[in-house]
């Protein structure tokens, strides 16, 4: 068969590397062994195999704790443990093997052996794949570029990236043993093993299995065009056989596989949407030059006469796993980009011309193989520079890599203890005992993403189907979430944290639970930052909206008052629309950035992400609830910020054209009121709110949240930060400790372009009718000046009130005017 990938026919072979006299070696041992029988040679392989294998290996867990990541994947990890149904129980990107194959997986003492046997395996059969399509290299030079990409390259940042190449070296072995699959049984077992990496390799991540199934589709259409139809549906039959022995193998139903397919599938298609982020342009014109010379290669390849459909249907298996790579890369443009990069490297030594063509012809196309491959390590680099990494810390990560996984090999006890110890030393630092001895053993949920804080206390956690929260963006995913609270089934406990990410309107997150936990819970007590909540229902079913006070066309741009309506509780929905080429445009890259800007009636404006999928179902708008202090004071029937106008705004303006002009606006009123509790409850949940500070402020900007730095509690207020306590008249005293989270320096933050330039923190005293008094300003660059690492000391300040003032902890960007990732916190405030 001739097409796309190399293809040397046996007398080709036969001409080229034998005599007259030599036997022709079937097809299959071309290519998984080279024409020699030199004992050296043996050796040379089997070293070369092992060395991709210890690269490709990957221990690198993480500690369980409560950051986000390590949160989800131990979530998966209970899932997969207590044979949770996925798509039913749980709806994530993730497969039922999602918590085994990913490398940074959170550690579980439960499942620590069968982490670690997954990733034994998966690399000794990724390390086989790629060795094995080394013979189909023939210069010397690819082959030599080839094993250092695989080796050294991939090894890097390689989990998604590894996995997208697996599937298309999987698929194109698959397609060299073909021929010889219905004459001679070793060829067909190997078929059917490959077959069986694809099926494990589909279960694990959603897009996973779409490339998968897009593999098996190019197989069978190459094996019905060139062999036979009866290898054709033999290839289908046994993916699909392996496909579900996996899936009842993972302890899942096989009723539950439509739902799994429904449910990622809609989480995974409004991706783009709610998750976009970040840019750096010069990458994106790199990417589109790889891009470019992936294409010409292609056309080099397979863009002869004759044109043949199984030539077509790989290169098109081919640009599958590039868009993929796209995706995946550059939707989130962050780190992620490095996947990309890191794909579209190694997949030139995919394609191949044929030689019968001319030498011209040849050099063209190895021209645009060494370009594609120097303009992605290139990528790679500027991509990877945000984590430190330059060429020569490639190598050196190479080298830990080679180390560390002989050190878990040799010393797996060891590591386990390790791991086990540091579990114990998390338990304590996130015990909640006034929490666990309220709950006992009944079903609890996490409200927010540090599920890792039930797992750390033992809960017995019972979670609504999307589990983090920021994950339910589209209308049907946030209603199978109000579906699962509001009905009998809902958990008895909600520990409470209001979070969200990427400045999202905090009350548009989970937003039909949030409305079922306003109406159907009561707050029993707070510990650390977190509110528990008991579930005493007021009602049934999802909270449905109230009268109806406002619809209206608007457009973008335009701001609309509600100040009439707004001493009622209101809620809104907003039904923005993507034009023909935001359509386009969505499915090619991703949508622009959507925000909503809000103005209270005190003259303040406010400036949140918002998501289309997300608002076109209504959420809570008035009162303002933007943090865990509005929450506490909204069940104390405190006084809140009230809303005057709102409009959507999108940035720069002529992105606007990705969207219809017109927006529908509605309000309703809403049935949401504080539930009456008694008074002790009230002291019980209301103070404390922020244990780390001696006194409290009575505002706190969102979002904010209790972090680590240096093994103590510190209040991470997100830049530009504002706390604000009131102070009697007076004379007074100000004290405390401040600084840069060390994870915003240390290393380049997940979600950042670079890390921190800077924070600038500033003290305001503020009284009526009097100018602001600077009582505190310093500028802290922890990346440059080694002093502003740390925990820094306020120097003691004395101030006089004459009748009550404001004090303002204000903190602001640094140079560039990129908060993103300047991580600055506060601690032990005192006021005097």
């Amino acid at each position: 068969m001739k097409g796309g990938l190399t293809n040397h026919s046996p007398s080709e072979n036969h001409s080229n590397q034998s005599s007259d006299k030599e036997p022709t070696l079937p097809h299959y041992q071309k290519i998984l062994m080279h024409p020699t029988s030199k004992l050296e040679q043996f050796f040379i392989n089997f070293g070369l195999l092992t060395l991709i294998w210890l690269s490709t290996l990957d221990f690198g867990m993480l500690t369980a704790s409560i950051e986000t990541d390590a949160s989800w994947t131990q979530a998966l990890g209970y899932a997969f443990k207590h044979h949770f149904q996925a798509g039913v129980d749980y709806i994530f990107t993730f497969g039922p093997f999602g918590y085994l194959s990913h490398t940074s997986s959170s550690y579980d003492a439960d499942l620590f052996s069968s982490y670690v046997s997954w990733q034994f395996l998966s690399a000794g059969c990724f390390s086989f794949l790629f060795f094995a399509w080394s013979y189909q290299l023939d210069r010397k030079i690819d082959k030599f570029v080839y094993f250092f990409l695989i080796i050294v390259v991939v090894s890097v940042l390689h989990y998604d990236a590894i996995y997208i190449l697996g599937i298309l070296a999987s698929t194109l072995l698959a397609i060299r043993l073909l021929p010889q699959a219905t004459q001679s049984v070793d060829p067909f077992l190997m078929l059917m093993g490959l077959l069986l990496c694809l099926a494990l390799a589909a279960l694990t991540k959603f897009p996973h299995l779409v490339l998968a199934s897009l593999s098996i589709l190019t197989l069978t259409m190459v094996a019905w065009r060139t062999h036979s139809r009866g290898l054709a549906i033999t290839v289908s039959v046994a993916f699909t056989i392996f496909l579900l022995g996996g899936w009842l193998v993972s302890g899942q139903s096989l009723l539950n596989f439509p739902l799994f397919l429904k449910n990622s599938w809609d989480m995974a298609s409004a991706y783009n949407e709610a998750m976009a982020g970040g840019i750096n342009h010069t990458e994106l014109k790199l990417a589109t030059v790889v891009m470019s010379a992936l294409l010409g290669m292609l056309m080099l390849s397979d863009w002869v006469k004759p044109l043949k459909l199984e030539k077509l249907v790989i290169a098109g298996l081919l640009l599958s796993g590039l868009f993929l790579a796209w995706k995946e890369g550059f939707v989130r443009h962050d780190s992620h980009s490095m996947i990309f990069f890191i794909v579209v490297a190694v997949l030139p030594f995919f394609i191949s011309v044929e030689k019968s063509h001319s030498l011209l012809w040849q050099y063209a196309f190895s021209t645009l193989r060494y370009v594609t491959v120097f303009v992605s390590l290139s990528g790679l680099l500027m991509a990877g520079n945000v984590l430190g990494y330059n060429l020569r810390t490639f190598i050196a990560e190479w080298n830990y890599r080679i180390i560390d996984n002989y050190t878990v090999l040799t010393t797996f006890s060891t590591i386990k203890n390790t791991q086990d110890t540091n579990v114990a030393i998390l338990k304590q630092q996130h015990d909640l005992p006034n929490i666990r001895a309220q709950v006992g053993s009944a079903t609890v949920d996490m409200f927010g993403w540090e599920q890792g804080v039930l797992f750390l206390n033992g809960f017995n956690w019972h979670p609504r189907p999307i589990f983090q929260s920021y994950a339910a963006y589209t209308s049907s995913l946030l209603a199978i979430n109000g579906d699962f609270y509001a009905n009998n089934n809902a958990p008895q406990f909600v520990i409470f944290k209001f979070q969200d990410i990427d400045n999202r309107l905090p009350m548009t997150g989970d937003t039909e639970v949030l409305k079922l936990l306003l109406r159907d819970y009561q707050p029993v007590l707070t510990e650390k930052d977190y509110l528990l909540l008991k579930r005493i229902p007021r009602g049934q079913g999802r909270v449905a909206d109230g009268d109806t006070l406002l619809t209206r066309q608007t457009q973008i741009g335009e701001s609309l008052d509600i100040q009439s309506w707004n001493q009622k509780p209101l809620l809104l929905s907003l039904d923005i629309r993507k034009s023909w080429l935001g359509h386009v445009v969505a499915v090619l890259y991703r949508v622009p950035i959507v925000n909503l800007e809000i103005e209270t009636t005190d003259g303040t404006k406010l400036l949140y992400r918002i998501i289309p999928n997300i608002v076109q179902t209504s959420f809570v708008i008035n009162p303002l609830l933007l943090n865990q202090e509005d929450v506490h004071n909204w069940y104390a029937g405190s006084e809140l910020r009230q809303i005057a106008k709102v409009r959507v705004v999108v940035n720069p303006e002529w992105l606007q054209t990705f969207f219809q002009p017109d927006l529908t606006v509605k309000l309703s009123e809403s049935p949401l009121t504080p539930p009456t509790f008694e008074e002790t409850i009230q002291q019980q949940t209301l103070p404390g709110l922020y244990p780390m500070l001696h006194s409290q402020p009575y505002q706190v900007s969102s979002p904010h949240q209790e972090m680590l730095e240096g093994g103590e509690s510190v209040l991470m207020v997100h830049v530009p930060g504002e706390l604000r306590f009131q102070v009697p008249a007076g004379k007074h005293t100000l004290m405390g400790q401040f600084g840069i989270h060390s994870g915003a320096y240390n290393k380049v933050p997940d979600g950042c372009q670079f890390a921190t330039d800077g924070v600038d923190f500033e003290i305001l005293q503020k009284e009526p009718n009097k100018p602001e008094v600077t009582l505190f300003k310093r500028f802290l660059n922890p990346v440059e000046v080694t002093q502003d690492r740390g925990m820094q000391t306020l120097p003691e300040i004395a101030f006089v009130v004459e009748k009550s003032a404001t004090v303002l902890f204000l903190t602001h960007p640094g140079p560039a005017q990129d908060a993103k990732c300047d991580w600055s916190f506060w601690k032990e405030i005192r006021i005097e």
